[in-house]
């Protein structure tokens, strides 16, 4: 799962090398990338049918108990397969909708980047790593919305997505931190464990709160709704891939 998560970060890397090479069919050989996330994510479906839990886990700041630890459920199942899934004709669309265009390869990388951020949020199990996530997919909107830099309406717009979400992600730093302290642990699968004990804890309705606003925030719920509408600047492929995967 670590080299699903990091190969939309790894293609990015060599997009404008591929596009210089692939001209306008770039879309279509990015495509490939969501497309094999998809079968390999499907693959899972009969053991995880079967009530199978699959974990991984590589070591990234040991002595604090942070890894770059993954868990895939049938929850994060659904979500993989609409990130991987829409993205194979988000990508196909953006080649034809940015045909010509003379950003269009950074427009690629960014979009690679917030596919592999939103892939990370999901299948994340320590709290650290999905903040880490959590924020990508924040800067990654941001870099997406402002898209046409020029134009100042969509340089406002893409501040305001960013200053919400990123206030929001500090009270949702906030709350992980309390959960991770009530709990114990980094640990999802273990604080799902502890739910009981957890809401039993002083710090629960603090937790509840500071968690309620980071993703109050970065889904654009009342009152923090009115950036939605503004993040419409971001070209139309864009829009698409926020407002269905995401």
């Amino acid at each position: 799962m670590l080299f699903a998560v990091l190969s939309g970060f790894i293609l990015a890397l060599f997009t404008p090398f591929l596009q210089r090479i692939a001209g306008n069919k770039t879309g279509w050989l990015l495509a490939i990338l969501p497309l094999s996330l998809t079968v390999y994510f499907a693959s899972f479906i009969p053991s995880l049918g079967q009530g199978e839990v699959i974990y991984q886990q590589w070591q990234w700041l040991p002595g604090m108990d942070i890894n770059l630890s993954f868990m895939l459920d049938g929850l994060s199942l659904l979500f993989t397969l609409l990130i991987s899934f829409i993205g194979i004709f988000i990508f196909i669309y953006a080649g034809s909708y940015l045909k010509g265009h003379q950003s269009i390869a950074r427009f690629f990388v960014i979009m690679l980047a917030f596919m592999a951020s939103m892939l990370g949020l999901v299948l994340s199990d320590n709290l650290i790593s999905l903040f880490v996530f959590w924020e990508l997919t924040s800067i990654t909107s941001y870099l997406l919305i402002g898209f046409d830099h020029e134009d100042e309406s969509a340089r406002r717009s893409a501040l305001q997505g960013l200053f919400v979400t990123v206030g929001g992600g500090l009270a949702l730093m906030a709350g992980l931190i309390m959960l991770a302290t009530a709990g114990g642990s980094y640990q999802i699968s273990e604080l799902l464990s502890a739910s009981d004990s957890l809401l039993e804890s002083p710090l629960a309705v603090g937790m509840i709160i500071c968690i309620l606003l980071g993703t109050f925030t970065k889904s654009a719920q009342f009152p923090f709704h009115f950036w939605l509408p503004n993040a419409m600047a971001a070209p139309t492929p864009v829009s698409a891939y926020l407002h269905s995967a995401t």
